[in-house]
């Protein structure tokens, strides 16, 4: 009875992952009615999730389940009855912990690192800093070419301050190597909670060997939006990253900006590693007057067409946006929208090329499935995955306490009237 209660336990989870992992994911998202965050991970700790997309217990396997999908999953089964009949330690075989195995497992073998399992405990921390507080090192990461990359430190993060930069390559955290993990495990290696410290071993472009990070991890809070007026009559928009709040929190200020007739606005959106797509597009619109902002490319081959909406408050005025290496996925978004619409130029490095969308699915004990459902282009049809955006103007990093890719765009602002 036993055997029969796991097994059956089981089954329900994963024909559940195959109807609302799979299923769900190819329908949710297409006409922009629900914001998909990007495939970005931070290295964060505790928090409560964005509401993902769900579906009810029991959901049944998609109508795509062929005879020989069917025939494979009885290969599956076959290795089930095998350890369950036979594996010696009795108390190892838990079901939770099997069935999560099982997901995973099937993910990773797609070899995508944007689709990925979460159980609930990482669920909970994936998008805690699209809410603007949580506890941890404050460092956005991604995996690639199977390496923990760093996209960019959050402002005022003991990421930033411990001397983090976009680019850097962590290799170990408290003395376990990160290579081969899944950008999941590398970033459970990492995170934990406020007041206790990890130690990074990190590699980066330049030095003649990697150094160690000791890193204490505290409360974190994101304000997304921050403007100040220049010198010259130019206005100045920071953007950290694309929240929930983000594009609402733009309003005022901007206004105030615009208020002062400004000879140009310098938008920065670097180490911006993106957000959600819906803060990305009502950012747009308050510097493009109308027109495609974003295609989005599913796998069947058609596309679902964002334009901009009316009434934005800087249509008219020249503006520059600033982008580096740690500019990604939703920064993309908004810095090429503006250039293909011939409403900015671009200043600053190549970015960091992250254009795949990721629709977030809840499944029934909390845990969710990530899954890659479309890929992005400009309204150019520029792709940004793995190729991200050339800027207009080239500005290498400065040295400390300057900035020539700021100084560049005021200059190329004030040569425009």
């Amino acid at each position: 009875m036993r055997r029969l209660t796991t097994a059956f336990f089981v089954l329900c989870v994963l024909l559940f992952v195959l109807g609302a992992g799979f299923t769900l994911g190819s329908n949710v998202g297409r006409g922009g009615a629900n914001p998909s965050g990007d495939g970005l991970v931070s290295l964060l700790s505790r928090g409560a999730p964005a509401p993902p997309n769900s579906q009810p217990r029991g959901a049944a396997p998609p109508a795509s389940a062929s005879a020989d999908l069917q025939e494979q999953f009885q290969v599956f089964w076959e290795a089930w009855s095998v350890v369950d009949r036979e594996y010696l330690d009795r108390a190892a075989l838990d079901p939770h912990k099997l069935t999560h195995g099982a997901i995973r497992g099937m993910l990773e073998a797609i070899g995508d690192p944007h689709t990925v399992f979460m159980d609930p405990e990482q669920s909970e921390v994936s998008d805690a800093e699209l809410r603007g507080t949580f506890e941890g090192i404050g460092v956005h990461v991604d995996l690639v070419d199977g390496r923990l990359r760093i996209v960019t430190p959050v402002d005022g993060s003991p990421g930033e301050k411990a001397g983090l930069r976009a680019g850097d390559i962590v290799l170990q955290a408290d003395g376990k190597d990160l290579a081969g993990l899944t950008l999941n495990q590398a970033v459970n290696a990492i995170r934990g909670p406020r007041g206790t410290a990890v130690r990074l071993l990190v590699e980066r472009e330049g030095w003649p060997a990697p150094r160690p990070f000791e890193i204490v991890r505290s409360d974190i809070k994101l304000e997304s939006v921050r403007t100040r007026q220049l010198d010259n009559g130019i206005g100045y928009v920071r953007i950290s990253t694309f929240a929930a709040t983000t594009a609402r929190d733009l309003r005022p200020p901007l206004e105030r900006l615009m208020q002062a007739h400004p000879r140009g606005i310098v938008l920065d959106l670097r180490a911006n590693p993106g957000g959600f797509l819906q803060a990305a597009l009502e950012v747009s619109s308050e510097f493009v007057s109308g027109g495609v902002l974003l295609y989005e490319e599913h796998a069947d081959g058609h596309r679902d067409t964002f334009r901009a909406k009316p009434g934005g408050r800087a249509t008219q005025v020249p503006v520059a946006v600033l982008v580096d290496k740690g500019s990604a996925s939703a920064a993309e978004i908004v810095a090429g929208a503006l250039r293909d619409r011939e409403r900015a130029v671009l200043v600053g490095e190549q970015t960091f090329g992250k254009g795949t969308v990721q629709n977030l699915h809840q499944l029934a004990d909390k845990s969710t499935v990530r899954v890659t459902m479309a890929r992005w282009l400009t309204p150019n049809e520029q792709p940004l995955q793995g190729v991200g955006l050339t800027p207009d103007i080239a500005v290498a990093p400065g040295a400390p306490n300057t900035d020539p890719a700021l100084d560049r765009a005021v200059q190329h602002l004030l040569s425009q009237r």
